[in-house]
């Protein structure tokens, strides 16, 4: 039997919502502050790893590694060894900038926001370049295992406390109108060896806010660094994806609640798979590619209950001024 408290969203200043100019993107509720009310429109942009620090961790590679990479389906580049992570942060600053100039209701970061869990100076530069956000629009994190596993896969309970010290809570709830989203952290979920207290609570916590969100007649969407499956739902456990057993569970309770769409990142491409009603969409990075898609990010629009998105380069979009 699992048991946990119910968490809300973090409150910081990236995420606390106050009015702003109308732009590209807008919110427009149907029937004021009604939880049953149906949302005539509101627009958000899922980003997934930036991951400041990715493409020196991937540069040095000879003919070899191009080979062995595309033997387990990702490109990579030949090219000299370097340092820093100045290509990243750049990609990222290009993306904090259009989405100014988009002006979503919100913005969600599907994880890894850093490549190195020990480095200081990254950290602070992703919440440098993150503080260029416009106030009026929220900055919701979602923890990758990059950012909460202090070896990048295995989360502890310090490597647990010291991401909740920075980004808050790893795994929340917040609303727009009639709509819940469900922020989880699906690190703890795909490996909870040293942390199985979290995973009972997370899971408990995560069944409570979907019956509830049932009971009150709420549309329920899904966030997460690992997607619970890249291509179909009965796939193989892998890197990428979370454990089939657990994923069995989850997409009980996904269906019980009649939840048809889930956003996450971690494949560094893009891939959007079903199960049933259910839709799994794993986004394409700010950062590094491994396919063929282009560093971007995703925009989603809700449209009296019905989801949309596309899938857009940092090329095509607008960007300001991301110095």
């Amino acid at each position: 039997m699992y048991s946990a408290s119910s968490q809300s969203a973090p409150t910081t200043q990236q995420n606390a919502t106050t009015g702003k100019a109308a732009g590209s993107f807008h919110v427009d509720y149907v029937g004021a502050t009604d939880p049953e009310v149906i949302v005539a429109n509101l627009e958000f942009i899922f980003m997934a790893d930036c991951q400041l620090g990715a493409f020196a961790s991937f540069s040095g590679m000879d003919a070899a590694d191009v080979v062995s990479y595309a033997a387990r389906g990702m490109r990579v580049e030949e090219g000299p060894r370097i340092d820093g992570f100045e290509w990243d942060a750049d990609r990222y600053a290009e993306a904090i900038a259009a989405a100014n100039d988009l002006r979503p209701e919100f913005v969600v970061m599907g994880g890894d926001m850093v490549d190195d869990p020990a480095s200081e100076e990254q950290l602070e530069a992703v919440l440098r370049i993150t503080s260029r956000l416009d106030a009026s629009i929220p900055m919701f994190w979602v923890p990758g295992n990059h950012d909460i596993a202090a070896d990048t896969v295995k989360p502890t309970r310090h490597s647990i406390d010291k991401y909740r010290e920075v980004f808050g809570p790893d795994y929340y709830a917040f609303d727009r109108g009639p709509i819940r989203f469900l922020v989880l952290d699906t690190v703890v979920l795909d490996s909870p060896q040293q942390v199985p207290d979290e995973l009972d609570e997370q899971l408990a916590w995560f069944e409570r806010e979907v019956d509830r969100a049932g009971e009150q007649q709420r549309q329920v969407i899904l966030f997460g660094h690992h997607p619970l499956f890249v291509a179909e739902a009965g796939e193989p456990d892998s890197y990428w994806n979370l454990p089939r057993e657990l994923r069995r569970h989850l997409l009980e309770v996904i269906h019980r609640g009649r939840i048809k769409n889930a956003f996450a990142g971690h494949w560094h491409r893009n891939s959007i798979a079903r199960d049933g009603d259910f839709e799994m969409v794993t986004s394409g990075p700010v950062g590094y590619p491994l396919g063929d898609d282009p560093s971007g990010f995703r925009l989603v629009s809700i449209n009296r209950g019905a989801v949309t998105h596309r899938y857009a380069a940092l090329s095509d979009l607008p960007t300001g001024e991301a110095s």
